[in-house]
């Protein structure tokens, strides 16, 4: 019997340990794919209603997830199909609800059932919200006057923006509202008495603070501006007391002072959210089916501390609250370090105020995608091709002031890293 030689028993060796290694790579990325948080819609008992599904992975491998503030259980996702245990607890009472869902081209499409029965839940990638929606207050001066208007900018289905002028006296109308990498244009044609007169703006956004100049054929005006309601945009952990015991909670307000609010696992709208000095006020639409009741609330803030009432004609519960670490924050500079037997490696990672950036290490820039900002965690992945060979990072980590602490994930494995804010 003639014998295979063997520098191909070798060579086909090889090859097999080779295809095993890009199997595992290939299924070990499949599971990364499902890591990071998802805005999940439902109807429940006839009404809409929503969560926030955060996934990741633990430094075992093995995913853990969240859904609103509760800790999920036996997360897996194999193969494109991803389950989860979601327990629901409600005073003494507990029930554990189970998803089974398929996630395909970037989206979650599933069922949560339990023995009381099952409705569809559907998700896609949670989108980080441009900084420039919402309202501003700007201040200008024409000769001896102090002028202020309120700026509204929205986005809409398209994904254009618009914008609206109040406020000043005269009417106003705000058209070619133009945002990119933190640089805000728009144009303002008004009205005032007998007077008409159009001028262009061009400023930038940082943080909550917009800087600019009004300008037309009659000269310039410096401007400035700041955002409306910036004590109260972001996300805040609750926790409500009444007699039937205490539960933690959140509520979740944009940057347009709408919000939503959880209750009971799902997260519902605010209705007429106001903030008038450091008094809050908003009201909840609850129920299931027909039976409906509302909820209004009544609270004052005290720096990033929220304390207030929650009444209805079924009881009163106290609730009080305390704001996590805004999306804004991660704006800026950072830089990595990194001993290794070469010496120190610096990488530096910038976030744009659009929440676009870039990662730089050794001779290489590449765009950062897919990042995400929710309270103190952060995420982002990076793809980049090095000698023909395509590379992918993924990056999970929590926020703490200038601080950006987490692991970087490849096929090969996963390294910690600490990056420290420079600008």
């Amino acid at each position: 019997m003639n014998q295979m030689p063997k520098s191909k028993i070798h060579m086909k060796s090889i090859i097999l340990t080779s295809t095993l290694l890009l199997i595992q790579a290939s299924l070990a990325w499949a599971v990364e794919d499902i890591t990071g948080v998802w805005e999940m819609t439902m109807e429940f008992g006839g009404r809409p209603s929503y969560a926030i599904l955060t996934i990741s992975k633990k430094a075992d491998g093995a995913l853990a997830g969240q859904w609103g503030t509760e800790e999920l259980s036996n997360v897996t996702c194999e193969g494109g199909k991803i389950a989860f245990v979601r327990t629901v607890r409600f005073g003494d009472q507990e029930f554990a609800m189970n998803y089974n869902g398929v996630l395909k081209d970037g989206k979650i499409e599933g069922i949560l059932s339990s023995d009381r029965g099952e409705f569809a839940v559907n998700g896609a990638r949670k989108k980080a919200t441009l900084p420039v929606l919402g309202q501003w207050d700007v201040h200008f001066k024409v000769g001896e006057y102090d002028i202020t208007g309120r700026l509204s900018v929205s986005q809409k289905a398209d994904g254009s923006l618009e914008g609206t002028w109040g406020i000043e006296e005269g009417e106003h109308v705000i058209s070619n509202v133009w945002f990119k990498d933190g640089k805000l244009t728009f144009d303002r044609k008004s009205k005032v008495n007998d007077l008409e007169f159009e001028t262009a703006f061009e400023g930038s956004i940082r943080g909550d603070t917009i800087t600019g100049t009004f300008k037309n054929d009659m000269g310039q005006w410096p401007t400035q501006g700041q955002r409306v309601g910036t004590a109260l945009i972001g996300e805040w952990e609750l926790t409500s007391a009444s007699d039937m015991g205490t539960r933690k909670g959140m509520m979740r307000i944009e940057s347009d002072l709408t919000g939503r609010y959880q209750f009971f696992g799902g997260e519902i709208p605010m209705n007429e959210l106001k903030l008038d000095g450091n008094q809050v006020t908003f009201y909840l639409d609850a129920g299931y089916g027909d039976r409906t009741f509302r909820l209004d609330f009544k609270g004052e803030l005290d720096g990033k501390n929220l304390k207030g009432e929650m009444s209805s004609d079924r009881g009163t519960s106290q609730i009080t609250g305390r704001k996590k670490t805004s999306a804004s924050s991660i704006i800026g500079t950072w830089e990595f370090k990194r001993e290794t037997r070469g010496g120190t490696r610096v990488s530096t990672l910038k976030i744009n105020e659009d929440m676009t950036g870039t990662y730089a290490f050794q001779n290489s820039r590449v765009t950062i995608s897919d990042l995400v900002v929710e309270g103190n965690q952060v995420s982002f992945k990076i793809a980049v091709t090095v000698n023909e060979r395509d590379f992918r990072m993924d990056f999970k980590g929590n926020l703490d002031g200038d601080i950006l602490k987490g692991v970087f994930t490849t096929a090969r494995g996963s390294r910690e890293a600490t990056g420290k804010r420079v600008d």
